[in-house]
């Protein structure tokens, strides 16, 4: 189970998008900065900042390495067997 321990009361200067996996920026030289959210392979703009979202995904935190749940008996992977006769 994970928990993630979340202040409700202290909002991040940059937003919430600063440290989500879906945030794309960009940089100028004269200190501008844009902002987009490639979330669902498009990506979109923003405008402000982002307090609250509901596809926020942390990217601070590591990925699972394997799916968690039951494995159907078709999709399980089956040993290879090799039959070697001695005469």
């Amino acid at each position: 189970m994970l928990t993630l321990n979340i202040l409700r009361n202290k909002r991040s200067v940059e937003g919430l998008c600063a440290s989500c996996l879906h945030e794309v920026t960009q940089k100028g030289f004269n200190g501008e900065k844009l902002t987009f959210c490639g979330y669902g392979g498009a990506l979109r703009k923003l405008r402000f900042k982002v307090s609250e979202c509901t596809v926020y995904f942390d990217k601070r935190v590591a990925p699972r390495e394997k799916p968690i749940g039951y494995i159907k008996p078709e999709d399980a992977v089956k040993p290879k067997v090799t039959i070697i006769k001695i005469a």
